[in-house]
């Protein structure tokens, strides 16, 4: 993984070539913690192309941007392209290889195949690809979004790109401002719906999709999708398990695959415990494992992990956080993320990834994707359930299934009709296609009543749900209720919030890879074709991993109730150890200088979160760190922040 940023300009323009460059080198230097070992610049006849490199495949000679001297045809590359030993075997005959590098792949395989070369591409990538022969941008991002890359129109037609949004300010070519619409999307969706962002005039490339920019015109298509409204398999439940072997034996060796030392995170859930488990087998016993435990046992799984890491025998380290150290750690965690958010949860990974880097790892295994396609997430057994209650909405006795889920549910009179109410929204339209996540983003949506009334007013004809809806196919709404729900859950929290805010800027926030076995594109296509009640038994979760898991993890793995992860946040934005900052930025008048959130409301949630013993609910929280790291977003872009001038020398500028 890496980080890329350029822009287009007039040909010919030799008198901009000084302003040229300083700003791509500003811009380059801007993201160097995601590509520390090597920053370097290039610029060519109408576009410049920088790059700061992480070096994880052909150390020596994989430097980029990179260029093929025949065509002039040049590419700055984030991510890894895994199967590029079995690509260059087939394109060898044709190109002449000059590294071992996967970016060079990239540009043989653009030459051979042109642009739907990423349809035989397996990883992880965001690429921007200059085409001197028709003077036109490539730009592609892979297939769930786990490499970002943002862009930007400029004046006279021409287009700037960058991993960061903050490459694009620090070049100039954005002035930053905070977007009304993708903040009130990112308070009840947790994200931005792509291509729109947090910020004015910045969009985001959505996943499996190219562009290309030519003669001031950019368009956009849509190489791949998630699909699971194909026809099930037979329910042969030991072929499927044989081929689950297969799938995942080949995602996990292909991500192994580095020049490198590649470690894996261990949560103590079934995920990355088989990932563990898989990978152990194939390094022959030398996989390093590191875990998050946290002082506060509600959120702590430091047991679990010690288990599987005793019986994988794996060289395992455990970082401690408490509250006070979330509170220290989420302005690190806006600035890599460059959105608001709802949850304090990628705080600890950011300490994790320095704490990793610091031992010497830049990648890591991890399991984020098997919820999504093996529906391990308590909102599809929820989706399950309201889809029977809904055939009688009448019933006394069916919503009763969902304390089940959530035993803590109040038994009382007064706790059913509560229950009722709240789960029960949307049951007279069942096949609605958002039917499935009405529950979450109507209790996430409960954080637009602390808007400032002006705000609300601006952004009042924005409807979050209605706009990630528009952007889902019309096929999905003919699929059955748990593949539109996995559909929408892929869509919305995988890419826009699991892989990005708590996935990507965590993990390069350090310069560590992050890589997802589980998001193998063979992996998510056999998952599609497996009948859902091998996956989803009644109310049991990933049963067909779990039949596959046996004797690979231990047997307490199997048999724990899922346990969702999660960090605190009242404790740490408004306890007794909170830092300066969130004193600062929560203050009133700060909270009404940025014009978001209302001030007296925010005032009066900070006061009974504060309070001894306060009965704390997941919607008040929720509510507090929107407040927070919309503040944050705002003290961290709205001001100009120089890139130090250090930085910026130590960028390598070439010309062609």
């Amino acid at each position: 993984m890496c980080g890329i940023a350029g822009f287009t300009f007039p040909a010919g323009d030799a008198s901009g070539t000084a302003q040229h460059a300083d700003r791509l080198r500003r811009m380059t230097a801007s993201i160097k913690h995601r590509g520390p070992d090597a920053q370097r610049a290039l610029l060519l006849d109408g576009a410049a192309l920088g790059h700061a490199r992480l070096s994880i495949v052909d150390l020596a000679s994989g430097h980029q941007p990179m260029r093929d001297e025949a065509t002039g045809l040049t590419v700055v590359f984030n991510g890894e392209i895994f199967n590029h030993v079995e690509l260059r075997e087939q394109l060898s005959g044709a190109y002449a290889f000059r590294t071992r590098s996967d970016t060079e792949v990239i540009l043989a395989a653009f030459l051979a195949w042109g642009i739907d070369c990423v349809r035989r591409f397996e990883g992880q990538w965001a690429f921007a690809l200059w085409e001197p022969r028709d003077r036109a941008l490539w730009l592609s991002r892979d297939r769930v979004g786990i490499c970002p890359l943002f862009y930007a129109s400029l004046p006279g037609g021409h287009l700037a790109f960058a991993s960061e949004a903050k490459a694009l300010f620090a070049g100039g070519l954005v002035a930053p401002a905070l977007d009304a619409r993708g903040l009130k999307q990112t308070f009840q969706l947790w994200a931005p719906v792509a291509p729109r962002t947090s910020f004015e005039g910045v969009s985001l490339l959505p996943p499996a999709h190219v562009a290309k920019w030519r003669d001031g015109t950019l368009t956009l298509q849509r190489y791949w999708d998630l699909d699971f409204g194909v026809t099930p398999d037979a329910a042969d439940a030991p072929r499927l398990l044989e081929e689950l072997g297969v799938v995942l034996d080949r995602a996990v060796r292909l991500r192994l695959r580095a020049d490198v030392p590649v470690a894996a995170y261990l949560s103590g859930g079934l995920d990355s415990s088989l990932l563990c488990s898989l990978a152990q087998e194939q390094l022959g016993g030398t996989l390093r494992t590191f875990s998050v435990g946290f002082a506060h046992a509600r959120f702590d799984e430091r047991t679990h992990q010690a288990t599987v890491a005793e019986a994988l025998h794996t060289e395992h380290r455990v970082v401690e956080l408490r509250d006070g150290d979330i509170g220290a750690l989420v302005p690190g965690v806006i600035f890599h993320a460059e959105q608001a958010m709802l949850r304090s949860a990628p705080a600890p990974f950011l300490r994790l990834s320095g704490w990793v880097r610091d031992q010497g790892i830049k990648v890591v295994l991890t399991g984020e994707g098997a919820d999504e396609m093996f529906l391990g997430y308590d909102l599809f057994k929820e989706t399950q359930v309201r889809q029977f209650w809904a055939r009688q909405p009448g019933s006394k006795y069916r919503p009763l299934l969902l304390r089940r889920l959530y035993p803590t549910l109040s038994v009382s009179q007064q706790g059913v009709e509560l229950l009722r109410e709240f789960f029960g929204t949307g049951l007279e339209t069942p096949d609605a296609l958002g039917f499935s996540h009405l529950v979450r983003w109507g209790n996430s949506g409960r954080i637009l009543r602390f808007l400032a009334p002006e705000f609300a007013a601006k952004v009042a004809d924005e409807d979050p749900v209605a706009s990630v809806l528009a952007t889902v196919p019309d096929a999905v709404a003919k699929w059955r209720p748990l593949a539109r729900a996995q559909y929408l859950e892929a869509r919305t929290l995988l890419s826009g919030y699991l892989l990005s805010a708590q996935g990507d800027r965590m993990l390069l926030g350090n310069a560590v890879e992050g890589r997802f076995p589980f998001l193998d594109t063979g992996v998510m296509e056999f998952a599609a074709r497996v009948p859902e009640r091998l996956r989803l038994r009644g109310l049991d979760e990933k049963h067909l991993l779990k039949r596959f898991s046996k004797g690979r993890v231990p047997a307490s793995i199997l048999e724990r109730d899922k346990f969702p992860y999660r960090a605190p946040i009242a404790g740490a934005l408004v306890g007794p150890d909170a830092p300066a900052w969130a004193r600062e930025l929560l203050a009133p008048e700060a909270v009404s200088a940025t014009g978001v959130f209302d001030a007296r409301k925010v005032e009066r949630l900070v006061a009974k979160l504060r309070a001894p013993n306060s009965a704390e609910s997941e919607a008040d929280t929720m509510a507090l760190f929107a407040v927070a790291s919309t503040q944050l977003l705002a003290h961290h872009f709205l001001k100009p922040r120089p890139v130090p001038q250090a930085d910026v020398d130590a960028v390598r500028l070439e010309a062609a």
